[in-house]
């Protein structure tokens, strides 16, 4: 039960804010001593008004559990009321010198009423001012009670991926994060790991409908030397170009990849997506279910493995099987459009030439293939999903 009643005695009174089970928060109001003439709480107002005096605008304060002190001030006659969010006890170097505006900070009390004498509150376990009682935590966050006099009145605790004063920003952990809060243009975002850890990554959100795809590789055919035989994503290596994807030669770093990993569903490779955007022609998809390319170690160097969709050349296929050569120190990832006795299901010998190396490697190149048709042509690999 919230029990309010005023003893005004010159220009000061208290209201006895909140009590459950004789545990109580007293908040006091001295309207002279708690005056800070000239002073103004910078950049914490969450609401302001016009008030007809400072005793209501004390009260628009105590009813508020976000509200820790307040900016009073009177301009051309019209009596204005902002309600801060802290104090200068939490905000010391928010406090200005504004001419004209007077600062007041809540005086808060704690303590416990017994039967016949009321006892200081000696931590939080003892008191209750009420703040959770409609919990203002959004998003599952859990309310905590402070009953400190100088600390805000109550806490969040948020569940990943939420944070803010009240568990209401939900941070971004990949491309398809964006996507699902309504990003649609392409470029370079930065998201958050589960330790508030932030990095950029380029996304695309113009592919497949419903796909978003994190970039973590992209290289052209003129620094194919820099990822060829022990650049391969399951195991460890040094990034390329750091942060800001450089189209010419980029790797991402390896506890990025892995990150972004956790949070994707498929991985693709595209050529010249730096110039052309996405095509179709010259392009596959995987699955990580099927084909994990960061997590599985490799033990074969040629194999057929499956795909959603390749496209080498205008020779397509769908959920197929592609060759593919794959092993540390031997070849980077990439597939063999040439050779057509493995008994894998896309032919794209047509037109291909002897060797044929398609989206990495590049031993023996195609001019007929987008990502060789010239020195600096680009390969990009991404990671992603719906």
């Amino acid at each position: 039960m919230i029990a309010k009643f005023f003893c005004i005695l010159i220009s000061a009174f208290q209201v006895k804010g909140y009590c459950s089970t004789g545990k109580c928060e007293k908040i006091s109001f001295d309207e002279q001593q708690d005056a800070y003439h000239d002073k103004e709480l910078v950049g914490h107002v969450f609401h302001s008004s016009v008030t007809s005096n400072s005793q209501q605008c004390f009260l628009w304060c105590i009813n508020d559990c976000r509200c820790l002190s307040i900016n009073y001030k009177v301009k051309d006659d019209t009596k204005y009321c902002e309600l801060n969010e802290g104090s200068h006890f939490i905000e010391k170097n928010s406090l200005k010198n504004i001419h004209g505006s007077v600062y007041y900070v809540l005086r808060r009390e704690y303590s416990t009423e017994a039967l016949n004498h009321i006892i200081p509150c000696a931590d939080d376990f003892t008191c209750a001012n009420g703040c959770c009682k409609n919990n203002p935590c959004l998003n599952r966050g859990t309310c905590t009670e402070i009953c400190q006099p100088t600390s805000v009145r109550y806490n969040c605790s948020c569940p990943v991926p939420f944070v803010g004063r009240h568990c209401e920003i939900q941070q971004k952990r990949s491309c398809q994060d964006y996507k699902a809060a309504g990003s649609t243009a392409s470029g370079l975002y930065t998201v958050n790991d589960d330790n508030n850890q932030t990095f950029q990554v380029f996304c695309d959100f113009d592919s497949e409908p419903g796909f978003a795809w994190n970039l973590i590789e992209s290289f052209s055919l003129s620094n194919k030397l820099r990822f060829q035989k022990n650049i391969v994503f399951y195991d460890d290596y040094q990034a390329i170009s750091g942060d800001a994807p450089n189209w010419q030669a980029y790797l991402i770093k390896r506890p990025y990849l892995l990150w972004l990993r956790d949070h994707s569903t498929h991985w693709r490779a595209t050529c010249r997506y730096n110039t052309d955007g996405t095509v179709y022609t010259d392009y596959l998809r995987a699955s990580l279910a099927d084909f994990d390319i960061i997590k599985d170690v490799p033990t074969v160097v040629n194999i057929c493995r499956p795909y959603e969709y390749v496209n080498i050349r205008g020779n397509e296929c769908v959920n197929c099987t592609a060759l593919t050569a794959y092993k540390k120190g031997s070849y980077p990832l990439h597939v063999d459009s040439y050779y057509i006795s493995f008994s894998c299901n896309l032919d794209a010998s047509k037109t291909a030439v002897h060797s044929e190396d398609n989206f990495g490697h590049y031993d023996s190149t195609n001019p007929k293939f987008r990502c060789t048709s010239d020195s600096s042509d680009t390969t990009q690999f991404w990671i992603g999903g719906k």
